[in-house]
């Protein structure tokens, strides 16, 4: 959240700061651990009540000639997990490939860029989203490759002089998916039961279909957001960008503060990475809010089109391929994120590339 000048300049005798490291166990810091092939290594563990300010971390380094920059990126990026569990629970609250957090879409591709919540800086990512928790933090780096990184990483916190219950705990979910996109697709992307409200996004969006080139029609459809068992949608935004912030598709790179496309590439294959946050407009529920995209009801009436993507659909193309995160607040802790994708395919350009004949 953006404070307003009063905030800040307000003087709170009753906070203290801290900060935690780790990452770079060198001769001069010994006690601290490396981010060595398929290891976990905690970067910080706070009592409570108290809220992290922010963390920061390295874009991880990987010395192997064998690497391709592009591989490379793909590795650091998608096969390194950041994971925040609150209150001594298992369950982590976050659990997000580290590139994705951080907004750096298409397993980093995305440019440098800004915000009050992330940013992608050069050689460092850094979040400033407000964490609140009761009774404790850890934050915990995961390295999924068979590659030792060189990393640097911290949190800062504040310490809280009590616990208020109007504080909501920050979660954040990532999933990787495809599916075949026609004049019938209603797609499924996020569900959450609990108390809360959504503070943002941030999607990759890729395909190699020439049909889509440029997210021709990707971009359609309506983004329905039900709240608490709604059977109609409270929201409905009549196009991907729209829910966005943007207008006539995705066409070039804009990095605003609330708003961005950090990343855009119209063809050979279609690559998107996009994001929002909603600070001043928070989309709240009580019992549940969910997230589809409906394309049924665009070009219902154009018969040479509608006749094309089911012969497109036939030959098993029309694969679109949608890496997403949202961030969000929750009375309690804990998601059930389930299984993470496979490293394999978390890395991969495309996940389900189309054959064309």
């Amino acid at each position: 959240m953006i404070e307003n000048n009063e905030n800040i300049a307000r003087i709170r005798k009753d906070r203290t700061f801290g900060a935690c490291n780790g990452g770079w166990a060198y001769d001069a810091y010994p006690e601290l651990e490396t981010l060595d092939a398929g290891r976990s290594i905690t970067i910080a563990e706070i009592k409570g009540p108290a809220v992290i300010t922010n963390i920061h971390s390295t874009q991880h380094f990987i010395r192997d000639e064998n690497l391709y920059d592009e591989d490379r990126k793909a590795m650091v990026t998608r096969g390194v997990i950041l994971e925040i569990y609150y209150n001594d629970m298992e369950t982590p609250s976050v659990r997000v490939p580290i590139g994705d957090f951080f907004g750096d879409g298409c397993c980093g591709k995305a440019q440098h860029f800004t915000t009050p919540f992330v940013e992608k800086a050069p050689e460092s990512y850094n979040c400033f989203i407000p964490m609140p928790f009761e009774t404790s933090a850890k934050v915990v780096i995961k390295n999924d490759t068979e590659y030792n990184m060189s990393n640097y990483s911290f949190v800062e916190f504040e310490k809280l002089p009590e616990w208020n219950d109007e504080l909501g705990y920050f979660h954040a979910a990532w999933k990787r998916f495809d599916f075949q996109l026609d004049g019938k697709t209603d797609q499924h992307f996020f569900h959450v039961d609990g108390c809360g409200h959504l503070l943002g996004r941030a999607w990759s969006v890729c395909t190699d279909e020439p049909f889509f080139r440029g997210f021709h029609f990707v971009m359609e459809g309506n983004n329905e957001v039900r709240i608490d068992g709604d059977e109609e949608p409270r929201a409905d935004y009549l196009g991907t960008e729209d829910s966005f912030g943007f207008s006539w598709g995705f066409q070039k790179t804009f990095m605003g503060l609330h708003n961005g496309m950090n990343f855009v590439h119209p063809e050979n294959p279609s690559m998107l990475s996009i994001y929002r946050f909603r600070s001043q407009n928070p989309i709240r529920f009580t019992k549940s809010l969910d997230w589809r995209i409906d394309w049924s009801n665009e070009w219902v009436n154009n018969e040479n089109f509608q006749n094309r993507i089911t012969q497109l659909k036939s030959e098993n193309r029309l694969w679109v391929d949608y890496a997403t995160t949202f961030y969000w607040y929750q009375e309690t802790p804990g998601y059930d994120h389930g299984e993470m994708m496979l490293l394999d395919d978390r890395v991969k350009k495309i996940l389900h590339p189309n054959v064309v004949k």
